[in-house]
C-alpha cells in the first residue's frame, strides 16, 4: 500500500509539473505575438484600426504604403521592447506610430537655438517678476505663480513641444 501511494504521488507531481510547463509555454507564445510573427493581413488590420482611431488621412501617391511600412517598423520596435522581461515599462502605439524618428524629432521636439541666441534672450529677460528679488523685501516662503499670471494651465502644446 505504501508503494502504491508513493507512485501515485510521484505520478501526480510529474503530471502537475508537465501541465504547468505546458500552460506557461502557451501563455508565453500567445502573449509574445511580435509583428514578425503576424501575417500581412493581421498587420494591415491593426494598421487600419489604428488609422481610424487616430483620424489619419494620406493624400500623396504611395504615401499610405510608406506610412504602413513605417508603422510596421515601429510596431516591431514596440513588440521587441515589450518582449524583454527586464523592462520596467511597456511601449504602445500612439498617434506618432506612422512617423520615423527623424520626422518626430523635426516636427515635435522643437528647434535648438544656438548659444548666442540664448544669451541674448537671457540678457533681455522680463522684469515682470523682479519685485520678488528686490533686497528691500523679504522673500515669501512660497509663491503660487498661477495667481501671479506667470504660468498658464496645462495644455497640449502639439508641435510646440
Amino acid at each position: 500500500m505504501v508503494s502504491y501511494s508513493y507512485h501515485h504521488y510521484y505520478y501526480l507531481l510529474t503530471l502537475t509539473t508537465l501541465l504547468l510547463v505546458s500552460f506557461s509555454l502557451v501563455a508565453t507564445s500567445s502573449n509574445d505575438m511580435s509583428s514578425s510573427s503576424r501575417t500581412d493581413s493581421e498587420l494591415k488590420e491593426i494598421y487600419t484600426k489604428w488609422v481610424v482611431e487616430n483620424h489619419k488621412t494620406y493624400n500623396g501617391l504611395g504615401e499610405e504604403d510608406r506610412r504602413f511600412q513605417i508603422f510596421k517598423d515601429n510596431l516591431r520596435f514596440v513588440d521587441q521592447h515589450n518582449a524583454q522581461e527586464n523592462r520596467s515599462y511597456k511601449l504602445g502605439l500612439n498617434r506618432f506610430a506612422d512617423l520615423t524618428n527623424e520626422e518626430y524629432r523635426v516636427g515635435f521636439l522643437g528647434t535648438r537655438s544656438d548659444v548666442k541666441r540664448r544669451v541674448m534672450k537671457a540678457q533681455n529677460a522680463s522684469r515682470r517678476y523682479a519685485s520678488y528679488a528686490n533686497d528691500d523685501h523679504k522673500l515669501p516662503q512660497s509663491v503660487d505663480w498661477r495667481q501671479n499670471g506667470a504660468v498658464n494651465a496645462v495644455k497640449n502644446q502639439g508641435s510646440c513641444g
